[in-house]
């Protein structure tokens, strides 16, 4: 069984597939591009052959880095229950790949620039979003000689840390390791995915002068923020909102859509400018999209704009943007 596992992973590397989705006693699918498909003619996987493949799976749910597997390393997810167990398995690449080689808009190459503040990540899942952030901080860490805290708990890929400095053996929770790093005198914090977590010491981070990187699962800005402020208690919202209108520096949302010549990315790029700033501490951020639309020349770009700009071009059809667009009147 090990084998016919392995034989759905090697096609999830052959098609290209970001995730591969296993359920005993299902048959299997992967995502491709954000569909989920069956993979034909696969037979449906015994109870207990997870558990017996993967060598490893403590508790009803968890996370492990396996392989490598067909020649790759792997990310999976797994649940187990009563009747069976499930895993999603995610390659992951060996190396990071240069930001600048991702397909960002031009807009984006004022991010390398910031140092100080909050710069999130966002899109929904297998949109890419680690990997760009990861990029990012690689940019950033190549770009001189920083002081950096790698504390992304279930890192994909390892970050190029050029001649950057990065600090080794905190102990403690994340909150804890921000705080014994801010005390020496940390210039970048690498999060990685931000989830059950408490925003404010994030936010005291990025106030104290650090730049602070995280990703989030959000389909757009407005998503972005509210899965960042919705880990904060009602009473401790406002102040929430305050600390993070004054810190916010960008978000990007990514999606990646099916092209003519393979996965195509699409962005939504929100700067925190002053008028964002007002919006976020009103708590009227559902109204950002209206901002980021008439803000091209501060370079943001709204989600829909993107996905109109690559339809007219040709790079994805019409029929694929418009499951992901707003405002399908934008496409034209």
């Amino acid at each position: 069984m090990a084998t016919e596992i392995e034989s759905l992973l090697e096609y999830t590397l052959n098609v290209g597939a970001s995730e591969l989705v296993i359920t005993e006693g299902a048959a299997s699918a992967v995502r491709l591009a954000g569909k989920v498909c069956a993979i034909p003619d696969a037979p449906a996987v015994e109870t207990g052959s997870l558990r017996n493949f993967l060598n490893s799976m403590e508790g009803e749910s968890g996370t492990i880095m396996g392989g490598p597997w067909c020649g790759s390393k792997w990310r999976v997810h797994y649940n187990r229950t009563a009747l069976g167990s499930s895993a999603i398995f995610r390659p992951v690449l060996d190396e990071c790949p240069d930001f600048t080689a991702l397909g960002v808009p031009e807009s984006m190459m004022n991010l390398l620039g910031i140092r100080s503040g909050l710069v999130v990540f966002s899109g929904p899942a297998c949109s890419g979003k680690t990997t760009t952030a990861t990029a990012y901080v690689s940019a950033l860490c190549q770009s001189g000689i920083m002081r950096v805290s790698l504390l992304d708990p279930d890192a994909e890929m390892p970050v190029k840390q050029g001649d950057s400095l990065v600090l080794e053996n905190s102990t403690g929770t994340i909150p804890e390791k921000m705080e014994q790093a801010l005390r020496s005198g940390i210039d970048l914090i690498w999060l990685g995915n931000f989830e059950g977590q408490s925003l404010i010491p994030v936010l005291r981070a990025a106030e104290a002068g650090a730049l602070v990187v995280l990703t989030v699962t959000a389909g757009n800005a407005v998503g972005a923020l509210d899965a960042l402020l919705s880990s904060e208690s009602l009473e401790n919202r406002d102040m929430a909102c305050n600390m993070l209108a004054s810190v916010l520096k960008a978000v990007v949302v990514q999606r990646l859509l099916p092209g003519a010549q393979g996965v195509v990315p699409a962005w939504e790029i929100l700067y925190g400018t002053q008028n964002v700033a007002s919006k976020i501490r009103s708590g009227e951020h559902y109204t950002l999209p209206s901002i980021i639309a008439a803000s091209a020349s501060e370079g943001m770009m709204l989600m829909d704009d993107c996905l109109a700009e690559l339809v007219k071009a040709g790079y994805v059809s019409s029929e694929d943007a418009i499951r992901v667009v707003s405002n399908p009147a934008r496409l034209g």
